[in-house]
């Protein structure tokens, strides 16, 4: 005898309203003009028929007796006047046994956390899209003055760089010892910033002759972040197919997101 719980993926204890939930969502998903392939159409009949026992608390009652044994199967004749197909009744009667088939729990509830990723992709691409826009509007310019720090200096001496570029404010950046005479004492430095969020572009020194390039910033070292935030995102919004595959790119879309306000913050002057 067919399991129709198991048509459904629930378990002989759900509730009705449970069982009216998950009929309506497969119910949707496989209907033939949302999916139609063979299979989806054959399940979309199971369904049918499991719901049609399921749905009714006096078959579902008498159903419930004969999955457990209470009591016993008359020859196939009330199960198969539940059933309106006829050529289910004749393969039944010719003892064919379907596979199993219906989502696994797994899939369900990953199904289930779909809006969320796409709410998620929505957001992401918001995100992702004000960076471009901070990014290519006109930057802002401070001018401040180079502050050379000798103890600093004789650490850094040790390895090949550190924070030896240190201003009159007292911010300070990682730069290479053989960058230092682009950089020297009391001279003038243009330090780069976006005009929404004051995230830090770029370094250059006074004539603009030279630029920083080891600048640990959303928008320098760590632009792939965006860069593949929004690529995920677009993705996720237009991509309807596969419902672990969506699942899973949600989940990465969510880590590299959670990346971008690491950086972002980062990046703040």
């Amino acid at each position: 005898m067919k399991n129709y719980y198991e048509v459904l993926g629930l378990s002989a204890t759900a509730t009705d309203h449970e069982i009216k939930h998950v009929f309506r969502r497969l119910a949707i998903t496989y209907h033939p003009d949302k999916n139609p392939t063979p299979e989806a159409e054959a399940f979309f009949k199971e369904v049918n028929e499991a719901y049609e026992i399921l749905g009714d608390p006096t078959k579902r009652i008498f159903y419930d007796q004969l999955l457990s044994g209470e009591i016993a199967v008359v020859p196939d004749e009330p199960l198969q006047a539940w059933h309106k197909d006829p050529v289910y009744r004749k393969r039944r009667q010719a003892g064919y046994k379907p596979p199993p088939r219906g989502p696994s729990p797994r899939i369900v509830m990953m199904e289930s956390f779909l809006k969320y990723v796409q709410i998620l992709s929505w957001v992401a691409c918001g995100w992702s899209s004000l960076l471009i826009v901070d990014y290519l509007s006109p930057s802002k310019i401070n001018e401040e003055k180079v502050v050379t720090n000798v103890g600093a200096a004789k650490r850094a001496m040790l390895h090949s760089s550190g924070d030896l570029l240190l201003t009159e404010h007292g911010r300070h950046y990682p730069i290479a010892i053989h960058e230092i005479r682009y950089f020297p004492h009391e001279s003038e430095l243009k330090i780069f910033s976006s005009p929404l969020f004051s995230l830090l572009i770029k370094i250059e020194n006074h004539d603009s002759s030279y630029q920083l390039n080891n600048l640990a910033t959303i928008y320098r070292n760590f632009m792939f972040a965006p860069i593949l935030l929004i690529l995920l995102s677009v993705v996720g919004l237009i991509w309807k197919k596969g419902i672990e595959f969506r699942f899973n790119l949600g989940l990465v879309t969510f880590l590299v997101f959670l990346l971008n306000i690491g950086f972002f913050f980062m990046s703040k002057i």
